[in-house]
């Protein structure tokens, strides 16, 4: 089982590529003219699919490494390598960029950035994410992969939504269940060899089913809803 200094170290990686990949982003940003929205509308189209695929190679490289080692380090049975994903697609990501560039032709431009740097957080870590779930899957020794949660900076006192598919220690045995997260979600996915761990619960492989499935418009009013659900509990 990774330890917590195995889960920060992973962490602290993903943590480095979204600062990095936001970086660029307000670098870009900074050089757009706001007065003239088709155009740095445009640009963006062209701009982020290439910034995601930059850091989303690294975090998938990241975590075949992470993998990697901590699979020498358990000594599971057999010889295996990590199977790292592909960034996310271009088509996806202009189809989320387009969905807020509605925010480039209002009163608050910069709303987009907002926007833009939650989605860049998401679909930098996603590849990460999926190279563990893809190569637990792959992997005849491993039995699946648990959600490791930490309080994110959105959410101070952590995601209702993330605890909630954590399920303290359970593994997601199914091949079909994709890593559900919202925008700067800080979760990361665990593989486990541990053939006595428990299965996740069957709701949480529906609440994750049901967000991978959603259209950019859709994720957006869930996030809103979970976001909104969050606050009123807290008052």
């Amino acid at each position: 089982m990774p330890s917590r200094a195995d889960v920060k170290t992973l962490q602290a990686a993903n943590r480095g590529l979204v600062t990095l990949a936001r970086r660029d982003l307000q670098a870009f940003w900074a050089t757009l003219d706001l007065t003239r929205p088709e155009r740095a509308r445009d640009l963006l189209l062209e701009f982020t699919p290439v910034l995601v695929e930059r850091y989303g190679e690294a975090a998938a490289t990241v975590a075949a490494d992470f993998y990697d080692d901590l699979r020498a380090s358990e000594r599971a049975p057999g010889r295996f390598s990590a199977r790292m994903a592909d960034p996310v697609s271009v088509e996806r990501v202009q189809a989320r960029t387009r969905f807020g560039a509605q925010h480039l032709f209002t009163d608050a431009p910069d709303q987009m950035l907002t926007f833009l740097a939650g989605a860049v957080t998401k679909y930098v870590l996603e590849p990460g994410r999926a190279t563990i779930v893809q190569s637990t899957a792959a992997d005849p020794a491993a039995v699946g992969w648990h959600r490791e949660a930490r309080p994110s900076e959105s959410y101070t006192s952590g995601c209702r939504f993330c605890q909630m598919l954590v399920s303290r220690g359970a593994v997601y045995k199914e091949s079909t269940v994709r890593f559900a997260a919202h925008d700067d979600c800080n979760c990361v996915a665990l593989p486990s060899w541990d053939a006595n761990a428990p299965e996740v619960d069957a709701m949480a492989y529906v609440a994750s089913q049901r967000t991978s499935r959603m259209s950019p418009a859709q994720r957006e009013a869930h996030n809103k809803r979970v976001r909104d659900w969050i606050a009123a509990d807290a008052d």
